[in-house]
């Protein structure tokens, strides 16, 4: 069983300009202090023709109950890797997360695209917990986590937007 959510978010910003607003180092830097990570490394922040590549390691405490904590434990590694290429007047994303040596795998696909005068954000995501018996209920956990973080990511985003232009 997988578990899936999905997220959509209004910007008042172009499709091209929140693909430029992830190539901005500072960006990422306030990011990911903003959602609270213990510590994060940018691996590789790079600007293609048509998009940008992300890859963040992550580690993050884990806001979880009790029974997930007992699976993933208090703290959790991440590599976070997102490739967004331009697709049609908007860009289309893949993102996968994984937690090296734990039993938790996150995917997903996003699309930005026009809306009015700024953007739509959709991002549905697939959790994957390879746990006997509790994998549903880890699986659940980890979902409600993802959307937290999701919402905080959109507060940021918007209040950067908002600053930078």
């Amino acid at each position: 069983v997988t578990a899936k959510v999905s997220n959509t978010d209004p910007y008042n910003a172009t499709p091209d300009r929140i693909i430029e607003m992830m190539r901005d180092a500072d960006y990422l830097t306030g990011k990911y202090q903003a959602l609270g990570d213990i510590s994060f490394e940018v691996v590789r922040q790079e600007a293609t023709d048509d998009g940008v590549i992300l890859e963040v390691k992550r580690t993050v405490a884990a806001n979880l109950p009790d029974i997930a904590k007992q699976v993933l434990g208090e703290t959790n590694e991440m590599i976070q890797r997102e490739t967004w290429t331009k697709s049609g007047s908007g860009y289309s994303g893949d993102i996968d997360i994984e937690s090296p040596g734990k039993p938790v795998h996150i995917s997903a696909d996003a699309r930005i695209s026009p809306s009015g005068e700024g953007s739509s954000y959709t991002v549905n995501f697939a959790i994957k917990a390879s746990v006997p018996l509790v994998g549903g209920k880890v699986e659940k956990m980890v979902a409600e986590e993802t959307m937290g973080s999701t919402k905080k990511e959109y507060t940021y985003n918007a209040e950067w937007l908002a600053k930078n232009g």
